[in-house]
């Protein structure tokens, strides 16, 4: 299964990727299965335009829009077969994910939440989706959520320094999330940049009198 790729600024500026599970073209018979990343901004990249389910691409779109919303449609035919199809469900979200329509996102994996509520990958991809709702304690509540059903997931690890440091200024919560993740056997990766990323603001922070 793809994974969202990181991506983050050194040098006082914030982590601007997460690291998540499965917001790519995949299924989800496989959620253990590693592969190589592909990155992407789920919060500053410019959204992309997709028409509603049922209607044509509008004029100028891209042509890979109007296989994409025949997938929507005939996933929600089979969703009305069965409404807690894991795998359509997950499906449904990562199409809605990969065209930044959060809400819509959103709405899926917390039903495949309710489906299967102790995978950490999929509660790793609601908590990136609402972090590109600018649901910031939200997001970071339920990345503790898969944290705490494997306490080394490393991914949902990485989000919660991310959120807690570069967004929201809580250090001493993604200290906590940092020091478990130099804990972890490999070290999970770019973990030696985040580290250098997350002294520097600190350091940052404090000398403008911010937040430790």
């Amino acid at each position: 299964m793809k994974k969202e790729q990181l991506a983050f600024l050194v040098g006082g500026l914030a982590f601007g990727f997460l690291f998540g599970f499965g917001v790519y073209h995949a299924w989800y018979a496989s959620p253990q299965q590693q592969g190589a990343s592909a990155f992407a901004n789920p919060v500053t990249a410019a959204p992309q335009s997709m028409p509603a389910a049922g209607q044509p691409p509008a004029a100028g779109q891209p042509p890979a829009a109007a296989p994409m919303v025949a997938e929507i449609n005939e996933l929600k035919r089979q969703l009305q077969q069965d409404p807690k199809d894991l795998a359509v469900l997950v499906r449904l979200g990562n199409l809605y994910f990969d065209v930044q329509m959060w809400e819509q996102a959103a709405s899926y994996y917390e039903m495949a939440v309710e489906v299967h509520p102790d995978d950490p990958d999929l509660l790793t991809d609601l908590g990136t989706t609402y972090r590109g709702m600018g649901q910031l304690d939200r997001a970071l509540d339920t990345f503790a959520r898969a944290s705490a059903l494997d306490p080394k997931h490393f991914q949902s690890l990485f989000n919660t320094v991310v959120v807690a440091a570069f967004d929201l200024g809580q250090f001493d919560r993604a200290e906590e999330a940092m020091h478990a993740l130099e804990a972890i056997s490999p070290p999970p990766p770019r973990l030696a940049e985040l580290r250098a990323a997350l002294d520097e603001a600190r350091a940052r922070s404090r000398e403008g009198g911010g937040r430790s």
